[in-house]
């Protein structure tokens, strides 16, 4: 039996979040790739048309239309929209597992705070008087720091591309969020057997 082919679909709350996400996702699945006994081969995150931050009825649309081409959906909320996900699920019973939530502890900022090596190799000066806390999940302005951290410049965005290639997965895992989302993963992959 050959190899099967994975897809993946991602909604996010905003097009800064697609550029951190996008990357990160891809890395971390194609480590995932590198490891199960079954084997499967993946191209790339696809992004929907829609962000998460739309109407609910809109969403849901986005969701139905992504299921019949994609194995999995995962939709991408800041923590004071942890429930949406829940609900987004609620509308599809028998493929609810296949809809994967990646929910951060407060907001998705937090988690580019996680590799200080990445942050400095992304920051635009070699000032190094920012310093950034250990537990970055409990951060209550995590986009301030990461402003501070990237040197202060309005458009820290335009680093999220970078970040998302090059932040240690490993220093990811030791967050909790990056840990739930990542068991909530692989549990729908193990369920359509990729893993």
């Amino acid at each position: 039996m050959g190899r099967r082919y994975f897809s993946l679909a991602l909604l996010t709350e905003g097009a800064s979040d697609q550029w951190f996400l996008g990357p990160l996702i891809d890395r971390q699945i194609a480590d995932l790739a590198q490891r199960p006994t079954v084997g499967f081969d993946y191209s790339g995150i696809v992004t929907g048309e829609c962000f998460t931050v739309a109407p609910r009825a809109a969403v849901v649309r986005e969701v139905s239309e992504l299921l019949q081409y994609f194995d999995v959906v995962m939709i991408h909320h800041d923590h004071n929209e942890r429930a949406k996900v829940d609900a987004i699920r609620e509308h599809f019973a028998s493929d609810a597992f296949r809809i994967v939530g990646l929910v951060p502890v407060r907001e998705t900022e937090a988690w580019m705070l996680a590799d200080t090596d990445a942050l400095r190799e992304a920051s635009p000066s070699s000032d190094s008087a920012w310093e950034v806390p250990h537990d970055v999940e409990k951060i209550a302005d995590p986009k301030a720091v990461l402003k501070a951290a990237l040197g202060g410049r309005r458009e820290v965005e335009r680093s999220f591309d970078r970040l998302g290639r090059t932040i240690a997965l490993e220093k990811l895992l030791k967050l909790p969020a990056y840990r739930r989302w990542l068991d909530e993963l692989r549990t729908a992959m193990q369920e359509l057997r990729f893993l």
